[in-house]
């Protein structure tokens, strides 16, 4: 009498290169670079990576001078539309010579041309130093009295612009929109706030969003949601100086 043959039982064997094969039957692609279970560890080697990479004007200047505005304002003025690489030296040369917003106040003003000739326009950046820092005697700023902002804000459409909001400095000579971005970046710690239209700043700030708070940032639009690892890859590369080697160690490292 014939039997019927019964089932053999399946053995599952467990593929060595991929943890779980999709319904489909193929094995999903995976990029050569990360890896999904170690996306995770991946973007916070990234992020330390990025931390030592603090854009270097930023981190030498203006943010050193950070807890006083009106040394802050003398280093806008000098880096105004001139490079850190020229800037820079001056202002030290300047700050040696006048550390204080009286002594800078009643500089002669042929002094102060001659030091500024590197930096092109010196004429108007003399007299700007100079009644920057007699206004700021006269009417120092205070976090209690923030004033109306002559400069214009980010562009809210093609035509228009939003009204600057007002700030402790803004009655003071050349606080324009930079001068003010970097205010209410490095003195009011309002940098969450700020849509700077200057390189420099952008490049602090991206740094800052991905580092202090994982996020993807624009000048544009803001906050764009989680920074991933390629956005922090991406990121590390237009930081590091052209001359140095990358910090994003190697897979065999």
């Amino acid at each position: 009498m014939p039997t019927t043959p019964q089932k053999t039982r399946k053995t599952v064997v467990k593929s060595p290169y991929f943890e779980r094969c999709p319904k489909n039957g193929k094995p999903a692609l995976e990029s050569p670079y990360f890896h999904p279970e170690t996306e995770e560890s991946n973007t916070t080697l990234l992020i330390q990576c990025l931390t030592q990479l603090k854009p270097t004007l930023i981190q030498a200047y203006p943010e050193s001078v950070s807890s006083d505005p009106w040394k802050l304002l003398i280093a806008v003025t000098l880096l105004n539309k001139t490079s850190g690489k020229l800037a820079i030296p001056i202002f030290h040369t300047l700050l040696q010579a006048y550390p204080t917003p009286l002594l800078l106040s009643q500089a002669e003003e042929f002094d102060l041309i001659t030091t500024l000739r590197p930096l092109g326009t010196q004429n108007i950046r003399a007299k700007r130093l100079i009644s920057l820092s007699r206004v700021y005697l006269q009417d120092p700023p205070s976090r209690r009295d923030a004033r109306p902002s002559r400069a214009a804000g980010p562009p809210i459409s093609p035509r228009k612009r939003a009204k600057y909001p007002h700030t402790p400095i803004s009655h003071l000579p050349g606080a324009g929109a930079y001068a003010l971005d970097s205010y209410r970046i490095f003195c009011s710690d309002e940098w969450k706030d700020v849509l700077p239209s200057d390189k420099e700043l952008i490049k602090y700030l991206k740094w800052k969003w991905a580092v202090d708070e994982n996020k993807e940032w624009t000048p544009g639009e803001g906050v764009l949601g989680p920074a991933s690892a390629e956005y922090i890859t991406e990121l590390i590369e237009q930081l590091t100086p052209q001359e140095s080697p990358s910090p994003i160690p190697s897979k065999g490292g």
